[in-house]
């Protein structure tokens, strides 16, 4: 019972932490779900103005052609195979179809996350130890045929 007890606490700092507003677990006969009651926001301030038409429609383009990479399963994602190894991809990199890009820890598993396309890598979505739910984003590409 103290392990059960132990594994809940677990899961509600994680859900505290990464404000989860649900989070499912089961395991060995153990089934935990949790679901925070969103808390309404006062916000006072104004809003800065916004940017000019003609620079969003110069945007526009840029960011149509770009191809998002999502998370295969919810769990923790890792730019890196190891904390002092250096990180698998970096903004600016050349990723081919298949290269392993990340990893996500699911059950104590650690899962190579490949590229599902050749392109740039132009931004990293993820931080490394953060908890992502499957299908974030997390990483955005531009396209091989368009780089070349």
């Amino acid at each position: 019972m103290t392990d059960e007890i132990e594994r809940t606490e677990a899961l509600l700092i994680m859900a505290r932490r990464f404000q989860l507003q649900e989070l499912e677990w089961q395991e060995e006969g153990l089934r935990v779900f949790i679901r925070r009651e969103a808390t309404p926001v006062e916000t006072v301030g104004t809003l800065p103005a916004p940017r000019a038409l003609q620079d969003r429609r110069s945007d526009a383009p840029a960011r149509a052609t770009l191809v998002e990479l999502r998370a295969p399963m919810t769990g923790v994602f890792y730019s890196a195979p190891s904390p002092d190894a250096p990180p698998y991809v970096e903004v600016g990199d050349f990723v081919e179809e298949g290269q392993t890009i990340c990893l996500i820890e699911a059950m104590k598993v650690f899962n190579e996350v490949p590229a599902e396309r050749s392109g740039k890598v132009v931004e990293i979505c993820a931080t490394s130890g953060q908890l992502v739910e499957q299908g974030a984003v997390l990483f955005r590409l531009e396209p091989e045929e368009v780089t070349t």
